[in-house]
């Protein structure tokens, strides 16, 4: 189960000697950790870029819940749509106006197609949740998202992957629309069964990935 947002870094983008006019009309805003800050009819009309920490976006229909991304530095989002958005630690934000970044980017086609890169990466990645939930259980959903972060984020020792889930068991369960309870239990028996070490409090050692490609289809 992919997380992150999208591949592209708009802090980068901004640094760019063109986009120098536009990065100063940003205003800087920081949010503490475990703070829902956007919601579904929110006031503002703005869009942001994550400077420094991340949040979780995502859709809540009664009393579930359904995380779309991560966002994480370099990552932009709107504060007007239907999706929650919750800090996940504290993190600083870089805002605009709407209008002003729609102004900024009929003027500037190179990074107007960049940002529609992200949304269209963003919608992709909506439709593979929504697949997710309605083909995979629990325990294929956990899999999906172990293998994701090993191969995107993990570091090789001695042919093992090392990968840091600086995640609660609450959160987890979130992202991957689950319950806590049930996530403890199959990440128990994953971790009983040899597909998965925990070295500390967020360190996972996965000592083979085919071995945790075919856990997830029993």
């Amino acid at each position: 189960m992919r997380t992150r947002l999208s591949s592209i870094n708009l802090l980068d983008e901004l640094s760019r000697p063109e986009n120098r006019k536009l990065l100063e009309e940003f205003t800087e805003v920081r949010h503490r950790k475990n703070s829902l800050i956007y919601y579904p009819g929110h006031e503002d009309d703005h869009v942001f870029i994550v400077r420094e920490g991340r949040l979780r976006l995502y859709l809540a229909f009664e009393d579930k819940d359904f995380s779309l991304a991560i966002l994480e530095p370099g990552d932009i989002y709107t504060t007007h749509t239907r999706a929650h958005v919750h800090t996940l630690d504290d993190v600083i934000l870089m805002v605009v106006s709407t209008s002003r970044l729609h102004s900024y980017m009929a003027t500037h086609p190179a990074l107007s197609r960049t940002i529609i890169r992200i949304l269209g990466q963003l919608l992709k990645q909506s439709f593979s949740i929504i697949d997710s939930l309605v083909f995979k259980d629990i325990r294929q959903r956990l899999t999906d998202f172990f293998l994701y972060e090993a191969e995107n984020n993990g570091t090789k020792e001695d042919g093992r992957t090392v990968v840091s889930i600086d995640l609660t068991t609450t959160q987890l369960a979130a992202i991957i629309g689950s319950s806590r309870q049930t996530v403890s239990t199959i990440v128990g028996a994953m971790l009983k069964d040899g597909v998965l070490e925990k070295r500390d409090r967020h360190l996972y050692v996965i000592p083979n990935m085919d071995l945790l490609r075919n856990y997830g289809h029993p």
